[in-house]
């Protein structure tokens, strides 16, 4: 594939049409009427708020007290800590239920818009390349995966990487192009779950191999190694240097992440996109039903990339392919096999390093996804190119199409009408709702698994009949049209069960709103009495631990990130309530402290409580008195970095029971603090945000000389 100059890859003009198409497909979240569900608040939100809510008060967001008795918040891989578009919103307008949902609409279409500029490197057909960039804006995995965020903002940057890269392995000593990678690459590794980040090695790793012996300059080996070499050492190095608070921050974390370490086999195997997910890529609403013949997570099943394209890359596995299409349908399918899960994902678990660390092996069907649609855009460009006709091979396969969809329709309907299944029987009851709301979750409810077939067969059949007429007659904006009539159904037919919770972004945002503003001082009671919330409003944004701004919760409260101490301790908490910190404020006395159990108290905290002078996540100084030599404990979980000032010098905590902190006081005054100091981490994080904004600079300002007239 030859680089193509064009000067309007991505124009305004095309921004508008991919945000109305978005806007359009992805309504019911675009729309603030319904929330997204279930990980979304809570996973993803939380650690976003806090940082929101840590900046806007005056502090550094390096550590969260209030999830599960504290975590360094740099070490969150999946917070989105590092990344520069978390910290612009969360230091400008804040997060709340309304900026999150539009910071996922744009990943979503920042994704798309990639697509279109990657195949601006070649002579691409632009409607091909608005075809290309809407089947990945609108995709399968888009929509399976909308309460997965750092699933679509890894996603998104995905082919951005892809172009930026192929301009370091054309162009490998234009600086412009090395800095502009390393930047891509770290917005990508700094958004992204981590089991994209370990995807993007091999599949970046295979294509420079592939392009390296493809040789399409017709370089001597001595060249090719000089000018990969150069342009790799460059282009890494910035990366590094990028990356290197979040590389410190990760490191700094993993010996005491409880998923710090590999993951058992039979872990590994989970959540796989089973063989017949693939269906979807025909009849993508089939898989919103019956999970017994999925075998899998729903939001894991889905793999549509459009009837168009599905029809070309069928195609373009009939016909000779190019070199590019051949290195882009093997690794498509080495990591659609890896998405499979069994036998693949077991080799691969036993021989590929780091592998074995991703949970949720669905996740690679982004790579298998990019790889296909690649495959086809290419293919119908070269129908276009080529001034093809509605003969061939490409009608047999469009025939068959045709076959398939018809015994789809009728198998579906024999179904689910003969066994009485269908949703048409119970069209009177769902009328009967009040609102428009409990209409549609009525109807969702009641469509069947065969209603799915028959429902979307006849959709797919109406389309594959605006195709055929769009090739027959070679009307190219007539079949891009199609192509977004088709995505938008696609997605509104699936959001319902796969992002969209039933509640409004309105709703949501009135319980978070009962979080108290800033980082206020935590009250001296019980950390029993913390929390306040209603189970229906918990079922709407998670556990309320981590909004309340109280430390100290009495049971887990679900979040990715747990330390191993703190898992020990809940874990024998729930074996021994001797273990249980319920009655206890979040700070207290402690005489008889012990490897296990630290709740064998003197009465001081009781007569003698202590005086919060000053507080905030990462520092709290206090006096205490006490009639003898005591323990001061914090609920906060023992962790490196953790100092205490009692006598004007700075020392390391001690561990107090399975997880938590203390330091011993003296009999009478005591004014002592508490602070979280990772010196390395912010020493590293500054090295990262100086080396962010050079590199901007650089790119920016080589870009404009480039650009200048000689």
């Amino acid at each position: 594939m030859q680089v193509y100059t064009n000067s309007n890859r991505v124009s305004i003009k095309i921004i508008l049409f991919f945000l109305i198409v978005l806007i359009a497909a992805f309504l019911p979240i675009a729309s603030f009427q319904f929330f997204l569900k279930n990980d979304t608040f809570n996973g993803y939100f939380p650690p976003k708020f806090f940082m929101s809510e840590s900046i806007h008060a005056g502090h550094l967001p390096l550590w969260n007290p209030y999830i599960n008795f504290g975590i360094p918040q740099y070490g969150d891989m999946s917070s989105g800590f590092w990344s520069p578009i978390t910290w612009l919103i969360a230091s400008t307008a804040g997060y709340n239920t309304y900026t999150l949902t539009l910071e996922l609409l744009f990943y979503i279409l920042l994704g798309g818009l990639g697509m279109y500029n990657l195949l601006s490197l070649g002579k691409i057909n632009k409607q091909v390349k608005i075809i290309a960039g809407i089947a990945f804006m609108c995709c399968g995995y888009t929509v399976g995966h909308l309460q997965h965020f750092n699933w679509l903002s890894g996603a998104a940057f995905l082919p951005w990487c892809l172009w930026s890269y192929y301009l370091v392995l054309t162009k490998p000593f234009a600086l412009k192009n090395a800095v502009l990678s390393a930047i891509i690459f770290y917005l990508l590794i700094a958004s992204a779950h981590p089991g994209i980040s370990i995807g993007a090695v091999y599949f970046f790793l295979a294509i420079m191999i592939f392009y390296f012996f493809k040789n399409e300059n017709h370089q001597p080996l001595t060249s090719r190694l000089k000018s990969l070499s150069i342009s790799h050492l460059v282009f890494l190095l910035l990366l590094v240097l990028l990356s290197a608070g979040m590389i410190t921050g990760y490191l700094d974390i993993l010996p005491h992440f409880s998923r710090g370490n590999k993951i058992s086999l039979a872990s590994s195997l989970a959540n796989p996109s089973t063989a017949q997910s693939w269906i979807s890529t025909l009849l993508p609403f089939s898989t919103v039903k019956n999970d017994a013949f999925f075998n899998t997570d729903i939001s894991m099943r889905n793999c549509y990339f459009s009837l168009t394209l599905l029809l070309f890359f069928i195609l373009a596995l009939l016909r000779s392919k190019t070199g590019w299409q051949k290195f882009l349908l093997y690794t498509g399918l080495a990591f659609a096999l890896l998405a499979s899960g069994g036998v693949f994902k077991t080799i691969a678990y036993k021989f590929l390093p780091m592998i074995g660390y991703v949970r949720l092996n669905g996740e690679f069907r982004i790579f298998a996804l990019l790889c296909f649609i690649l495959i086809a855009a290419l293919e119908l460009n070269k129908f276009i190119e080529q001034k093809n006709k509605f003969e061939g091979i490409i009608k047999w396969v469009y025939y068959s199409l045709e076959i398939i969809l018809f015994a789809c329709i009728i198998t579906g309907m024999m179904k689910a009408f003969g066994s009485k299944d269908s949703f048409v029987f119970s069209m009177k009851n769902i009328i009967s709702e009040n609102g428009m709301a409990q209409k549609l979750k009525a109807l969702v409810d009641a469509i069947s698994f065969y209603d799915t077939i028959w429902v979307q067969g006849c959709i797919q059949l109406l389309l594959l009949w605006g195709i055929k007429y769009s090739l027959i007659n070679s009307n190219w904006n007539l079949l891009k049209k199609i192509v977004v009539a088709d995505m938008i159904i696609a997605c509104l037919l699936n959001i319902p069960y796969t992002g969209a919770g039933k509640a409004s972004v309105a709703e949501v945002q009135a319980v978070l709103n009962k979080s108290p503003n800033g980082i206020p001082i935590p009250a001296l009671q019980p950390i029993k009495y913390n929390d306040t919330l209603s189970a229906e409003e918990k079922g709407l944004v998670g556990d309320w631990s981590m909004y309340n701004k109280q430390i100290g919760v009495v049971k887990e409260a679900f979040y990715p990130v747990l330390l191993n101490n703190t898992d020990t301790y809940f874990k024998a908490s729930e074996k021994n309530s001797q273990l249980s910190i319920a009655n206890y404020p979040f700070i207290f006395t402690a005489g008889i402290i012990t490897d296990s159990i630290v709740i064998i108290t003197s009465y001081d905290t009781m007569h003698y409580p202590p005086k919060i002078k000053n507080y905030n996540p990462t520092k709290i100084s206090l006096s205490i008195h006490s009639e003898n030599k005591n323990n001061l404990v914090l609920l906060q979980n023992f962790y490196p970095h953790w100092y205490y000032d009692n006598t004007n010098e700075k020392i390391e905590v001690q561990k107090a029971g399975y997880n938590f902190i203390y330091a011993p006081i003296k009999a009478g005054e005591n004014n002592i603090t508490f602070s979280f100091e990772p010196a390395l981490i912010k020493w590293m994080m500054l090295l990262s945000g100086i080396s962010f904004l050079v590199c901007s600079i650089l790119f920016f300002a080589l870009k404009s000389k480039s650009s200048s007239p000689s």
